[in-house]
């Protein structure tokens, strides 16, 4: 089973995580299985794998792979514990859940800067602050991750593309 790319990947071990594997069968017909072969409790096996590999990362980028990838509230609250601890933490949590839903605001930097007491200036500083720190910590996640999954990605980052040659020969 083969994914294009590690967000990808990790996208769809998140997923397979929450689903329940389900077998499904007419009497007298036999249908090859899917995904290459496996059976759907394969599937849910190898999305436990992925998950217990990006609980072994540290803390940080842990906390940012899982609100990206979930929205999950949990998760966008230890992802705005990364934010630096000056901030209000209605702010972090503001911000943090702004990137976990694509990099979308659910108010407008005006608004969030009257709310904060800050000018529109500094709450645009902030955001592109927020939208960096935990973009990093995710990149460098999914850096370890895309290394050792490299099996399953078809088209690894550029960073990366040497060692899938390296595999192939």
């Amino acid at each position: 089973m083969m994914f294009s790319t590690i967000r990808a990947l990790v996208g769809w071990a998140f997923q397979m995580n929450e689903a329940i594997p389900v077998k499904s069968a007419r009497y007298g017909e036999f249908s090859a299985p899917a995904f290459g072969g496996m059976s759907p409790g394969e599937l849910k096996d190898m999305a436990v794998d992925i998950l217990a590999k990006i609980r072994r990362l540290p803390e940080a980028e842990q906390a940012a792979i899982a609100a990206y990838f979930t929205g999950d509230i949990r998760a966008i609250n230890a992802a705005a514990d990364l934010l630096p601890a000056g901030w209000p933490t209605a702010l972090r949590r503001e911000l943090a859940r702004g990137w976990a839903n694509g990099e979308q605001l659910a108010r407008s930097q005006e608004l969030i800067g009257e709310t904060f007491m800050l000018s529109q200036r500094t709450a645009g500083r902030r955001w592109g602050e927020a939208k960096r720190a935990l973009g990093i910590r995710m990149q460098a996640g999914l850096d370890v991750l895309e290394l050792l999954l490299m099996d399953y990605i078809r088209h690894p980052s550029y960073k990366n593309m040497h060692r899938n040659a390296c595999i192939a020969a």
